[in-house]
């Protein structure tokens, strides 16, 4: 079985698909028919690169208490665990990855799932050679290929977010609920208020440096993977609109606290109270 699989997502004659890794959950976006690995997962093609940059990020640790920090919580490292280069690599990718999406996050828009060139191998992306960035427009709930501001099955709409290049922004990472469901992810207060507004309730919201709630994404997606809702309930489950085809959801009865995968961040639940 390979590492990725095809879930048919993506319109007939967009010439690509949306894989899954089995591994980690992460999606990407490839060529239809094509092989493909995950952006983050090493596998036996790509730990030659990928390790050095591994070994590059860990001669940094011992400057950065945070780095390592996040890195252990990443790989499911106790606070005396020896980081390795394949943990601190994949990390990289992780993050890299979120980055990259970011870039292309739009407030009405959901799901998102790209190409970068350059991961797993190099920790960032070496080419703007790409596949394109995909998403799910909640108005209208087609995948669309995100190439500039507006979804072109819809009006436009005034006010959508750009990406925030500075890594000191603050940015929020939300955990919201509804019904036997929750759904966790990253992005600007009109995010969550597109949540709440779709019917579901305020759980936990905490607000950080943008770097910072990037990489708490990416450790709380390795840390709940094998607990996401499977793609068969995903309509079983009467999911709200906002929380597009389902992905960083996961059934109620999970533990997630926030502040756990980011404990220097700020408490901004209040700020969303009914």
């Amino acid at each position: 079985m390979g590492q990725m699989v095809p879930l048919n997502l993506l319109p007939e004659g967009s010439g690509a698909d949306v894989h899954r890794c089995r591994i980690c959950g992460t999606y990407r976006v490839c060529r239809t028919g094509w092989r493909t690995r995950c952006h983050v997962c090493l596998d036996e093609r790509s730990t030659g690169l990928a390790l050095a940059a591994g070994e590059r990020l860990l001669s940094l640790l011992a400057l950065e208490p945070l780095l390592a920090d996040q890195i252990r919580r990443f790989a499911g490292l106790t606070a005396t665990d020896d980081i390795s280069a394949r943990a601190a690599a994949e990390f990289q990718a992780a993050v890299t990855l979120g980055e990259e999406l970011d870039r292309s996050r739009r407030d009405d828009w959901t799901d998102l799932a790209g190409d970068v060139h350059g991961l797993p191998w190099y920790g960032r992306r070496q080419a703007n050679l790409s596949h394109g960035t995909w998403g799910v427009h909640a108005r209208c709930g087609s995948w669309q290929r995100l190439r500039g501001r507006a979804c072109p099955e819809c009006p436009s709409e005034p006010g959508d977010r750009s990406f925030a290049a500075l890594k000191h922004t603050p940015y929020l990472l939300y955990l919201v609920r509804h019904r036997g469901l929750l759904k966790f992810g990253v992005g600007g207060v009109r995010r969550v208020r597109q949540h709440l507004l779709a019917g579901a309730e305020v759980v936990e919201v905490v607000e950080a440096r943008h770097a910072d709630v990037i990489a708490a994404e990416a450790i709380l997606k390795r840390q709940k993977r094998d607990a996401a809702v499977p793609l068969r309930m995903w309509r079983t489950w009467r999911m709200p609109a906002s929380f597009g085809a389902g992905t960083e959801v996961v059934r109620v009865d999970v533990h997630i606290r926030l502040t756990d995968v980011l404990p220097h961040g700020r408490d901004v639940t209040e700020r969303f109270a009914r």
